[in-house]
């Protein structure tokens, strides 16, 4: 399958394996680019200037694929400046750059300073078309299914999808509601070049989550999220546990910024997704609902373009 998403990253299958927080590091990268997909590698979990080139060597130590690395435009997400993130990832000729968060022109300069491919991940149509109008090389767009950030505006993937590639002029990637040959063929269908999977790689043997977490995941329904933190206009897709629950009585009864921060703690997901405790909150899509089984990387990436085939000559035969 060949978009001018898979040609302008030199990657075989057209996904992107989504930038998680705590989990998308050097091994996780490096196993998805050697299995034929992109994934960025979370800059913002090195806070560390030196422990940030050691794990950018190691990915280039483990992988001879393309790969790239997220550079989070969140306020306060890095312990780092933009820019200091910047510098350090074009020293380590890093030259695809994923961004998200905030508009990225401020750093253009220092995005392109080496030539890299750039990715701009969002969540509203007309913030896709104002990083279009800059030149951003690759959009991304997320439904309100996804996990993470779907953004406050809760237009659904099969929606929003195709009034994004309608009206820009980059190639688009699509996330929301991706975990599976079939939603990879729906994506193309509906206008992207590429589909993002986050959540669905979750419950994979290279990924560092700990194994009851997966199996949380495992045994997920698919009403089993809950979206957190629009009280902040931040909203979050996260697992529905007690936590979580919490968290939503919280912003229901008013509960400022300061009372949240307590119970929205980073440090607490970090460990929590390693450890396999429940006193956090744990992002995640819908498609968990859908997930059954944990894979090798590359077993999973090689029954989802089976399966995507196996839907094309269908829908082709009708």
């Amino acid at each position: 399958m060949k978009t001018r998403i898979t040609e302008l990253l030199g990657v075989e299958h057209p996904i992107q394996v989504g930038t998680m927080m705590h989990i998308s590091d050097a091994e996780f990268v490096a196993a998805c680019a050697n299995a034929g997909v992109f994934a960025c590698m979370a800059t913002a979990m090195f806070p560390d200037e030196a422990t940030l080139r050691d794990e950018l060597s190691k990915v280039k130590s483990l992988t001879d694929k393309p790969f790239g690395v997220n550079v989070s435009l969140f306020p306060g997400h890095d312990a780092r400046t933009v820019d200091v993130t910047l510098d350090i990832v074009n020293e380590m000729g890093v030259n695809i750059i994923e961004t998200a968060g905030r508009s990225p022109q401020p750093h253009l300069e220092k995005i392109r300073k080496n030539g890299a491919i750039h990715l701009h991940k969002c969540a509203r149509i007309r913030d896709a078309l104002k990083v279009d109008a800059l030149g951003v090389d690759i959009i991304s767009i997320v439904g309100a299914e996804c996990g993470g950030h779907p953004g406050m505006e809760d237009v659904s993937t099969l929606v929003l999808v195709p009034e994004a590639t309608a009206a820009v002029k980059a190639p688009m990637f699509a996330g929301g509601g991706f975990c599976d040959g079939r939603t990879l063929a729906a994506g193309l269908a509906l206008g992207a070049e590429g589909v993002i999977m986050g959540s669905r790689f979750l419950n994979t043997d290279e990924c560092r989550v700990h194994a009851n977490t997966k199996e949380r995941f495992i045994n997920a329904g698919l009403t089993d999220t809950m979206v957190i933190q629009k009280s902040i206009h931040s909203p979050v897709r996260v697992l529905q546990n007690e936590w979580a629950l919490k968290i939503l009585e919280m912003e229901n009864s008013g509960a400022t910024l300061e009372e949240l921060l307590p119970k929205l703690s980073g440090q607490l997901s970090g460990e929590s997704w390693l450890t396999g405790g429940d006193d956090a909150v744990f992002p995640c899509g819908q498609v968990i609902g859908r997930v059954k089984e944990t894979l090798s990387i590359q077993a999973l990436v090689d029954k989802i373009m089976v399966e995507a085939k196996e839907v094309q000559q269908r829908v082709a035969a009708l």
